[in-house]
């Protein structure tokens, strides 16, 4: 009988054992899962603090490139006038300078047309091939011309449509605000 007796002290004693093992493992996973708790809970805090700050730089992207927009077509019209001014060939003068609607909404850059007089068609047509040969300026169209008589003299009312373009970087020069100092 000490042997039955034996084998159940020695399975109590092994189930007792074992029931402490998983107690105690049971113990160490709750408290794993608790500090793994406290983590998820600590970085979904810092995942919604980068997808609001990520928002945020979107955002700031998006303004930065409206106002790099708007900065870039800042000295269209001071280039369209400079670049009509140095093609304006001898005996020809302007009488109007005007924006026009573009006819292909697709088309975001402006649009302009000139008139005025020319003393003969030779002035007209160097100014017309002056304002293409500039960088800023391209499809300059006439869009009409009649000789016209004043004050005893023929010259040719014209008008002439156009495009600005933006030019190669080359074709840009800057010109320091500051002389350099030696």
């Amino acid at each position: 009988m000490a042997l039955p007796v034996g084998v159940l002290l020695l399975l109590l004693f092994a189930s007792g054992y074992a029931f402490w093992r998983l107690r105690a493992h049971h113990d160490a996973l709750q408290t794993r899962i608790a500090a793994e708790v406290e983590d998820s809970t600590r970085f979904a805090t810092t995942i919604a603090l980068v997808k609001s700050l990520e928002a945020r730089q979107d955002t700031i992207r998006q303004k930065i490139g409206i106002i790099r927009d708007v900065d870039q077509r800042r000295y269209v019209w001071p280039h369209v006038l400079d670049e009509i001014s140095g093609a304006l060939p001898a005996y020809t003068w302007l009488t109007q300078i005007g924006a026009t609607v573009a006819k292909d909404t697709a088309d975001v850059l402006p649009g302009f047309s000139i008139q005025g007089n020319a003393g003969s068609t030779l002035a007209l047509t160097r100014f017309m091939k002056n304002l293409e040969a500039s960088p800023f300026i391209r499809d300059v169209t006439l869009v009409t011309a009649e000789q016209v008589e004043t004050d005893g003299r023929t010259t040719q009312k014209f008008t002439l449509e156009a495009r600005y373009q933006i030019p190669d970087s080359s074709a840009i020069q800057t010109v320091p605000i500051l002389p350099a100092m030696h």
